[in-house]
């Protein structure tokens, strides 16, 4: 399959009303995983760092989850179809709910790094499968539009996670509790829509180079968007007070890009509607590029740092989305949960390369470094996006 494909449209063998429930309950589903995302991931960091853990060991659980995944993608688009989209649901939830229940229970360290690692493990069949849901039954028409409401309770879920844990504190067993629960809210709607699960195709063989091929754009966005998003998750507040901003506004800034990231998705899944996807992706990356530049510039002026951090998250967040939507109108429904496969890939090997790659430029040049990263790999994927767009465009001429 060249980079010049054609679309395909999935989901047209369910009625309108059959696909909004379809929909309704898979999205229903996100913010359990989320949830139990930003909750296990921060009760983690908290409370390694209360056993004294050295800070190697504290980023190791905290990664721990994102190895897991890049260790069992290869196999979990054959596992998926095997048991099925809610069956294999259930399954990982189920397997997430465990080591929430474990983690009062094993105490120290690498116990929890383990349980970590296994979660992630239970991450991937709900995070693969949900999406190649979502895009199965979605239409073309809408599918911009309903995978950013998908972005939005994904990490509105993620978000509320740590807002839990800070309201109800990081002891005891409560925690846990609510991690479990959110395990119960991801797997109740699906089984309850069960009947309007999309039918999984043997997916064959995972061999990474030809699911590059199958959606090279739609990975090269997810890839970009994993390492800006979590190169400024996890460097932001270090690069704001190291250009001179106080502690207090680094936090905020931080929080800013994060809300902005969660707001804006509905507005960029409308457009994504109604413009072409590689063409909205190549102006996403000189939007990025010029909003990293004017962050770096306004990072000590009050309101105005704000401003920009605020419209900055949405760019950030938006090529996950973007990224998802190209690949559901690019891919044929028997290759989705492949695909969608490798994009998971892309975006966590994205996730663990940006915070390595930030630091590493702040350290190379102080203070902006992640600002020179950000803006490269915008202007990057701008290039490539505005190359398939032409391609895309020539070929409709001549056809």
């Amino acid at each position: 399959m060249t980079m010049c494909n054609a679309a395909s449209e999935t989901g047209a063998d369910l009625q309108p009303r059959q696909r909004r429930l379809s929909l309704a309950a898979v999205l229903a589903s996100t913010v359990g995983l989320g949830l139990a995302y930003g909750i296990g991931y921060t009760i983690t960091t908290v409370q390694l760092a209360a056993w004294g853990a050295d800070g190697w060991l504290v980023g190791l659980g905290g990664s721990a989850p994102s190895l897991a995944v890049l260790a069992l993608v290869p196999f979990a688009p054959w596992i998926a179809a095997r048991m099925g989209p809610v069956r294999a649901m259930v399954a990982g939830s189920a397997v997430m709910a465990v080591t929430f229940a474990l983690m009062p229970v094993l105490s120290g360290s690498w116990w929890w790094v383990l349980l970590r690692f296994l979660s992630g493990i239970g991450l991937i069949l709900p995070w693969l499968v949900g999406e190649t849901w979502i895009n199965t039954v979605s239409t073309d028409a809408t599918r911009g539009r309903v995978l950013a409401v998908y972005t939005l309770l994904l990490f509105g879920g993620w978000a509320a996670g740590p807002l839990l844990l800070d309201a109800f504190g990081t002891t005891g067993a409560l925690p846990f509790v609510l991690g479990i629960a959110g395990m119960v809210l991801l797997a109740a709607p699906l089984v309850a829509a069960r009947r309007l699960a999309p039918t999984l195709q043997s997916p064959g063989r995972f061999r990474f180079r030809e699911v590059i091929a199958l959606a090279p754009l739609a990975l090269a966005a997810s890839a970009t968007g994993g390492v800006v998003e979590f190169g400024y998750i996890s460097l932001l507040p270090v690069y704001a007070v190291e250009a001179g901003a106080s502690d207090s506004t680094a936090l905020r800034l931080l929080s800013v890009l994060l809300v902005g990231g969660i707001v804006l998705q509905f507005g960029i899944g409308w457009l994504a509607d109604h413009v072409d996807r590689t063409a909205l992706l190549a102006a996403l990356g000189v939007a990025l590029a010029a909003l990293a530049a004017l962050l770096a510039v306004l990072i000590t002026v009050d309101g105005l740092a704000f401003a920009a951090a605020f419209v900055l998250g949405g760019v950030v967040m938006a090529f996950y989305a973007v990224g998802l939507a190209l690949l559901g109108q690019r891919v044929p429904r028997e290759r989705l949960v492949l695909a969608n496969a490798g994009f998971l890939m892309a975006y966590e090997s994205g996730a663990i390369v940006g915070p390595l790659l930030g630091g590493a430029a702040i350290d190379a040049w102080p203070p902006h470094g992640i600002a020179v990263v950000t803006a490269s790999a915008g202007l990057a994927l701008a290039g490539y996006a505005w190359s398939v767009h032409r391609c895309g465009a020539m070929a409709a001429r001549s056809a």
